[in-house]
């Protein structure tokens, strides 16, 4: 929530893609400096995910789906597939899985979401996204409420 009051006041003084690229750097740098095992695939993931996430927000303007995509993200990473998080398994996860072969197919220690399967994700989606919602819908303009922004 903290990422988003920060996207949404950058946003409001140097503009939305600015603030986003911003914000992008900021996640990423806290995401690879913070976590133990991090590698350049889990950089470029949640680099493509930050850019999905602000997209999506730019163009539906609904926190909701954020949240919840953010939600069934890590919990069918963490809790069904079992994946590691940082070298570690999640505290009661649904199965045992194991994926073996090499760190760039499976993850290693950082589990699927530093895969490059995650690529094959997030770049189609961030695709779809734009393709399906074609006019932004935040920030508002002043005075403006009902009308999209111009891309």
């Amino acid at each position: 929530m903290a990422q988003n009051i920060l996207l949404y006041t950058l946003a409001d003084g140097i503009g939305f893609w600015a603030a986003a690229a911003l914000e992008s750097i900021g996640f990423d740098a806290l995401h690879y400096y913070t976590k133990p095992h991090e590698r350049w695939e889990d950089w470029m993931a949640v680099t493509l995910l930050t850019v999905f996430i602000t997209l999506a927000l730019r163009r539906t303007g609904s926190l909701a789906f954020l949240i919840g995509m953010h939600a069934a993200f890590d919990f069918a990473f963490l809790y069904v597939f079992s994946g590691m998080n940082g070298g570690e398994f999640g505290v009661g996860r649904l199965l045992n899985a194991e994926f073996p072969g090499p760190n760039w197919l499976t993850g290693g220690l950082l589990g699927p979401e530093a895969s490059w399967f995650t690529f094959g994700i997030a770049l189609p989606s961030i695709a779809l996204l734009h393709l399906r919602y074609q006019h932004a819908k935040w920030p508002v303009p002043a005075g403006d409420s009902a009308r999209p922004i111009a891309n």
